[in-house]
């Protein structure tokens, strides 16, 4: 187990150094170049719905990964970003951790945070990180030893540890771990969605947004809604500069009508957007934009890129 172990590493190593360009700017390529094949190495196949759940919802939103034990209840919720962040922040993850345990359901004590290349394991119960590893920075084989403590079969009675020796058939009997102590619930976040009922003339932008993917944002204006949005959507691959020459169709003749979204930066007739923001390459975002106007043009784009706007929430002032 470990030396396969060390190889799908040293693959992984190489793999980043060689075609970080192409992986870093996208949480999904990141997945499916980094994580997952680490994640079946380690005895948790992505494909089969009995080990991992992909995106499993929570009261706090949906994390990425749930890995699950034989009963088919979560040992680790895994929360996965692009190779390109380098601060994994520990409170999303935890969040959905707290959330199931307020279910009722068995306790889940550990969330693991990665971006491809560096792992992070959080002890709820310890309020600490019990693993963090880097696949380019860390010795190779130092970086299998403490992961090799993912091994389903390592956390088959629902606890971590870290090998620091070659894994052996029989293991001492561990010593009794302390009463488990649930923190309490957070206080309740009252959520709207995007096309839900409400006015956002003369109103304060929200306090905060969730995006679909559950990954929240604090918006700094009404503006920031529709590109923190444009920007979530280019980052999955939802838009691209081939579907970004979006017409908003507010007015009654369309010769008259203005761009959302653009190649150039150009309304129709060759006139200039009035406040640019650059998406990516060749995607530029017309915020020039009411509050009124923001609600209805996100609504659009994410209908146009194929997702519910309903999925996207608003905690409203």
């Amino acid at each position: 187990m470990l030396d396969e172990l060390i190889k799908i590493i040293e693959c992984l190593k190489k793999r980043i150094k060689e075609h970080r360009e192409q992986i870093q700017g996208y949480e999904s390529r990141t997945r499916t170049t980094l994580i997952d094949p680490l994640l079946r190495s380690l005895g948790w196949d992505v494909s089969d719905p009995s080990l991992v759940t992909i995106e499993p919802r929570t009261d706090k939103g949906w994390a990425d990964y749930a890995l699950l034990d034989d009963k088919g209840k979560t040992v680790v919720f895994v929360e996965a970003k692009r190779l390109a962040d380098k601060d994994i922040p520990i409170q999303q993850s935890v969040g959905y951790a707290i959330a199931e345990n307020m279910q009722g359901n068995p306790y889940v004590r550990y969330c693991a945070f990665t971006n491809g290349d560096t792992w992070e394991l959080y002890d709820l119960t310890m309020q600490k990180p019990v693993l963090k590893t880097s696949i380019v920075v860390d010795d190779t084989a130092k970086c299998a030893l403490q992961l090799l403590g993912l091994w389903r079969r390592s956390m088959a009675d629902g606890l971590y540890s870290e090998a620091v020796q070659p894994v052996v058939s029989i293991q001492p009997p561990r010593e009794p771990e302390p009463p488990v102590v649930i923190p309490p619930p957070p206080p309740p976040v009252a959520w709207t969605a995007l096309n839900g009922t409400f006015d956002p003339k003369g109103k304060s932008a929200p306090k905060s947004m969730k995006l679909p993917n559950g990954h929240a944002v604090v918006p700094k204006s009404w503006k920031d809604v529709i590109i923190q949005t444009a920007l979530w959507l280019h980052q999955t691959g939802y838009l691209t500069k081939e579907n970004c020459q979006l017409l908003s169709w507010e007015t009654a003749k369309a010769k008259a009508d203005r761009y959302i979204l653009s190649r150039d930066g150009k309304h129709p007739g060759s006139r200039e957007f009035l406040s640019p923001y650059r998406i990516g390459d060749e995607i530029i975002l017309e915020t020039n934009l009411s509050a009124r106007a923001v609600i209805r043009r996100t609504i659009r784009i994410l209908e146009h890129c194929g997702q519910e706007p309903s999925l996207l929430l608003l905690q409203l002032q």
